[in-house]
């Protein structure tokens, strides 16, 4: 059994890839919406009319990945991992007339599933740029989730997200997945589920991306992740994403989310303010947040030890201009990808319902007096 470095995805050319346990294995097909297939493969002409060396290295790819790690003994997955090494030692040798090669590997077509893991994984350890990136998010979307440590592979994403890219792409193929789920040793029993996940990825990245993305799953009756999108459209707390709700063919929905829907739009529940005076100024909550922004928790996470419902003097002394900051931090949070991100980002949310809706709120009470 090849075991995982814990801050290393590889540390001499070996990918910790063949951790089987009836915890870790997930039945789960990812599946990318045919609308989009065309933006992340090159043309079958493209990919033939490579460069002789390119061509060679696929030669080199199409041999080595032809697998599924599942199906595998633990002998032959040994085997091939000494084969992905040289793969990943051959682009590391070269990495000028290489890299271009296993990029363009990754956009074919026919690209093996497991490939498209590990060969993104390769890329992205030699190229940091956006364009790589991207890539990686397009090719994790492709991948067959039942061959993979699912923990390795929404970690990319989640921090990709935070630094600003689209990971809806990522985030419909969890959502398309037959239960998925994983466990972090640090949290024990705690299971991060498909709910949890879902929240993870959508919620870590910007909601110019997240709330459309949400809004297309949420419009197809036979997604099998449409009752989430739908529960995560509640706590996008965008106009966009209120208007997708309002528009929403509810005809086949249970009368439990029609309900959700109607009252959300009618009188959305907001917290209570502090009566008396806030235990927080609005400077400590902007260091905070603004810690968390950039990824450091300890100031606000000393905050919370001294007053835990911090959010009541949030609404209070917090002003509109803070609101995109609310939401940055809010992304911290879900981003941790743990079983108690939900919970933290519940309190951000209050935090920006009462932020954004209360001025609608009262906009309306006017007009009806």
């Amino acid at each position: 059994m090849i075991t995982l470095d814990k801050d290393k995805l590889r540390t001499t050319g070996l990918l910790a890839i063949f951790l089987f346990s009836g915890t870790q294995m997930v039945s789960c097909r990812a599946e990318v919406p045919t609308e989009n297939t065309d933006a992340i493969m090159v043309s079958v002409e493209q990919h033939e009319n490579l460069p002789v060396e390119c061509t060679e290295f696929q030669k080199l790819i199409d041999k080595t990945y032809d697998f599924s790690p599942s199906k595998l003994t633990e002998a032959q997955q040994a085997a091939k991992s000494a084969e992905m090494d040289v793969v990943w030692e051959r682009v590391k040798g070269d990495q000028k007339r290489l890299l271009p090669c296993l990029m363009a590997a990754l956009r074919a077509p026919n690209a093996n599933k497991f490939f498209l893991f590990d060969g993104s994984t390769l890329m992205t350890s030699l190229d940091k740029s956006e364009d790589a990136k991207k890539l990686l998010i397009q090719s994790y979307a492709r991948a067959d989730l039942a061959d993979i440590v699912l923990q390795n592979w929404i970690a990319p994403i989640l921090r990709f997200g935070l630094e600003g890219l689209d990971t809806s792409l990522a985030g419909d193929a969890w959502l398309r997945g037959k239960d998925p789920y994983y466990y972090l040793p640090q949290h024990g029993t705690l299971k991060i589920n498909k709910p949890i996940g879902s929240l993870a990825i959508f919620g870590s990245m910007d909601e110019r991306f997240a709330t459309p993305a949400l809004a297309a799953i949420a419009n197809q009756r036979d997604h099998p992740g449409r009752e989430i999108a739908i529960d995560l459209l509640f706590k996008q707390v965008t106009v966009e994403a209120a208007e997708a709700l309002a528009k929403l063919d509810t005809s086949t929905l249970s009368a439990s989310i029609k309900n959700k829907i109607d009252q959300f739009l009618a009188k959305p529940t907001l917290i209570q303010p502090r009566t008396g005076t806030p235990k927080t100024t609005r400077d400590q909550f902007i260091k905070a947040f603004q810690d968390l922004a950039d990824d450091k928790s300890e100031t606000f996470m000393d905050l919370t030890m001294e007053v835990e419902d911090g959010e009541k003097d949030a609404i209070v002394v917090l002003q509109p201009q803070d609101v995109q900051l609310v939401r940055r931090a809010r992304r911290f949070f879900a981003s941790t990808g743990t079983p108690h991100a939900p919970e933290w980002y519940q309190s951000f949310t209050d935090i920006l319902m009462y932020m954004v809706w209360k001025p609608e709120v009262e906009k309306r009470k006017t007009k009806q007096e």
